[in-house]
């Protein structure tokens, strides 16, 4: 059981830190239209709103919620709180946060980052604090960290390089245009990866599933970008 919940952190990690910026990349990489500073930071924000803060808030508030021994275990921590139910709603929220994040590109955008930055520096604080008191180096409170880190702080150098880099008025029209088919792949690879990853740790195939769903992801991914246009 030790290692399922070793290999299922780990899955958890490359599905929704490591994941998002491999195909933002691969996006980046295919589309012709991608072809200056601003577009290519919308690219990765796109995809980490959508499946780094997205499907893993879903994940996490299905995992807290309806599996909470699981999670426990993975932490080694104690079972049976209530507490896990409402990190599930928060999980729930940052959800919520990144779907609308993804198609919006106002003070929305950094209002969800904050939430991002608060929550996953706090749980590291937390995790870390438990390391050093109580050496507990279970998957789910050493390498979870390193998600809960990597993605707020993408998401705020990528957010700033947005920022800087204004939409002139004349290319506004045809900047939307651009983007709008890349949140809507987002979203299709998204649910394909969050779906995987659900099925497979419930069959406890965490593995092979999500690997399924992300060359299935990277297949959208790559559909959406060889036809898009500037």
């Amino acid at each position: 059981m030790e290692s399922d919940a070793w290999t299922e952190v780990a899955v958890r990690l490359v599905a929704f830190s490591v994941l998002p910026v491999l195909l933002a990349t691969l996006h980046v990489r295919l589309d012709t239209g991608a072809n200056d500073r601003l577009r290519k930071a919308e690219v990765y924000l796109i995809y980490l709103f959508m499946l780094g803060v997205a499907a893993s808030g879903l994940s996490g508030f299905f995992g807290h919620v309806f599996t909470p021994d699981a999670v426990a275990e993975s932490i080694d921590w104690p079972k049976g709180s209530p507490f896990q139910q409402e990190m599930g709603f928060a999980n729930l929220a940052l959800g919520v946060l990144g779907l609308i994040a993804a198609g919006r590109r106002d003070g929305f955008r950094e209002a969800t980052v904050i939430a991002v930055t608060i929550v996953g520096v706090g749980a590291t604080v937390v995790h870390v604090t438990d390391i050093l008191q109580e050496g507990n180096l279970a998957p789910g409170n050493s390498i979870q960290n390193v998600g809960n880190l990597l993605k707020p702080a993408l998401l705020i150098a990528l957010l700033i390089v947005s920022r800087r880099s204004a939409v002139a008025a004349t290319e506004a029209l045809s900047f939307d245009r651009w983007r709008k088919p890349i949140v809507g792949a987002a979203g299709m690879v998204t649910a394909v990866v969050g779906t995987g990853f659900a099925i497979g740790y419930s069959l406890e195939l965490a593995v092979p599933v999500t690997l399924i769903a992300a060359v299935l992801a990277a297949g959208l991914t790559a559909r959406s970008a060889s036809t898009s246009r500037a």
